[in-house]
């Protein structure tokens, strides 16, 4: 079901009959650069280092998770069944119906398949219309699991969850099946391919079988990782509690170093096989901060103004 809407916190009522309207975004728009999400509804879009202007969207809901597809859409999750949707690089949004009021806290998007949203006891995918965002949503949750994070490969099928016990979860042919329980696990993110991925929270973990077995990977002790990015030959890049940044290398060597001091909670890259090897992190305080080789070096960006909690890119270098 598609409706346009102001950003709004969803009852059943709103869900059985809503009222129509489109937000236009009060921000650059067009795409392009790294589009941030976080506390109180924040939105904002840092393109060359310059902070665009905010995008009131009516309400103050915490959004958790930005996801895009394809060249001009984006998903964002959030709090009390928030589902947000553009199909014009961010230039105005819609609010998308959804048949819960839980809290949505994972988002992952392929760009010729589905796109899957989950959160405390519910998940739901459907392969929604390029044009328009329309879409069938499939429920798959249990009521109980609370998912936590998800991560879908571009160019295969794997697509994997973690839940808030460490439950670590396979979509497979329409069904969820729980391949594991790892203690200490956060969030999880594929390769484009599928057949790696990485398992992040207290501590790091690698899986070169799409997620069947998993071997840990030399993190410093007590390190808790919250996001990260893996390339097909198992490279990867990891961020979390007070400014850890881990890059890890095809064989599973692991290099720390830190950027700031506030915890960070979400990051983005294009990847190593990209032209362009741009990429963001951010966290606590609204503090961004910038990548142009792959995660080797950090400037700092601007300030958001509020924690962020999800990033990525609008078109072409999207996660």
């Amino acid at each position: 079901m598609h409706t346009k809407l102001a950003l709004v916190l969803f009852t059943a009522a709103i869900a059985a009959s809503s009222t129509a309207c489109k937000k236009k975004g009060t921000g650059d728009g067009g795409g392009g650069g790294g589009w941030f999400v976080g506390e109180g509804g924040m939105m904002r879009n840092v393109q060359n280092g310059e902070l665009g202007e905010p995008y009131e969207l009516g309400a103050s809901e915490r959004l958790n998770e930005i996801a895009c597809r394809g060249l001009g859409e984006a998903w964002v999750v959030g709090a009390h069944g928030t589902l947000l949707y553009t199909n014009d690089g961010g230039d105005s949004w819609s609010a998308e119906v959804l048949p819960t009021t839980a809290d949505l806290h994972a988002l992952a998007t392929q760009d010729a398949g589905p796109v899957f949203v989950a959160g405390d006891g519910v998940f739901f995918s459907a392969v929604p219309d390029a044009l328009s965002g329309a879409a069938t949503w499939t429920s798959l949750g249990d009521g109980v699991t609370q998912f936590r994070s998800l991560a879908a490969a571009q160019k295969g099928t794997t697509v994997l969850a973690v839940a808030a016990d460490g439950g670590v979860w396979s979509y497979d042919q329409g069904a969820l099946v729980k391949k594991t329980t790892i203690a200490g696990a956060r969030a999880v993110a594929v390769s484009p391919d599928g057949r790696t991925a990485l398992l992040l929270g207290e501590g790091l973990l690698r899986s070169r079988d799409a997620g069947a077995t998993w071997t840990a990977l030399p993190a410093n002790a007590g390190e808790v990782f919250a996001d990260g990015h893996v390339e097909n030959d198992g490279a990867a890049l990891a961020v979390g509690k007070a400014g850890v940044m881990a890059m890890v290398d095809a064989d599973g060597r692991v290099l720390h170093q830190r950027v700031g001091t506030a915890d960070l909670h979400t990051m983005h890259v294009k990847g190593w096989t990209a032209s362009a090897l741009d990429g963001y992190a951010a966290g606590d305080g609204g503090a961004t901060w910038i990548t142009h080789d792959g995660g080797w070096t950090w400037d700092a960006g601007p300030n958001v103004g509020a924690t962020v909690l999800g990033v990525d890119e609008i078109g072409e270098g999207h996660r």
